[in-house]
């Protein structure tokens, strides 16, 4: 998964830190031994711009305050990866909160706050979410088919904006697990379950 540059090494000293933390990590590991290496990170319960050590700039929010929502309130998932939600939830595994991160285009609207940025992660409103995440993207369908017609007619329907198409960038959807129900700003385990490219 691209783009877990956002995450810090394992063994972390965050986790280390944190003994209760770090006991309930080891747990989980043996209960689910398939589930990646988890990431201690702030719980936050809205959205927050920061930036991860390659420099680049991610948003993250509870998955309830998903910039990409729908106004009937749904997240956009493509179909592969919500066959593998589900089968992650036949596991049991006790996820308390689900997160979703996105990658922003250091380029775009963002490019303001990276000053900002360099220094520490910066809470936003849903609002400033939005803008800075975009529009979703085209269904993947949709893309192949103006690949191939912009390839059939030589790069003329190019006021399609095939680029800006074809690179959306990497969501990531974490499980997160806490001792207790997660508190904004309390250490948690985030656990990366499934990711993709627009």
């Amino acid at each position: 998964m691209r783009g877990l540059d956002l995450l810090t090494p394992s063994p972390s000293p965050k986790l280390q830190a944190d003994p209760e933390l770090a006991e309930l990590s080891v747990q989980i590991n043996q209960m689910w031994p398939s589930l990646p290496e988890p990431l201690p990170l702030a719980w936050t319960e809205t959205p927050l711009v920061s930036i991860d050590r390659s420099g680049i700039p991610w948003i993250i929010a509870p998955a309830e305050h998903d910039p990409l929502r729908t106004a009937g309130g749904r997240t956009v998932i493509p179909h592969k990866q919500r066959a593998q939600l589900k089968r992650i939830a036949k596991l049991g595994i006790p996820f308390q909160r689900l997160a979703i991160a996105h990658e922003l285009d250091p380029e775009g609207p963002v490019r303001q706050l990276l000053p900002a940025l360099r220094t520490q992660p910066q809470p936003c409103t849903n609002e400033l979410a939005r803008a800075l995440v975009g529009e979703v993207p085209a269904h993947p369908g949709v893309t192949r088919a103006v690949t191939v017609l912009d390839a059939a007619v030589n790069g003329a329907t190019s006021a399609v904006g095939i680029n800006a198409v074809i690179s959306a960038l990497d969501p990531i959807i974490f499980g997160v697990i806490a001792p207790t129900p997660p508190l904004h700003g309390q250490l948690c385990l985030w656990y990366p379950l499934v990711a993709w490219r627009w």
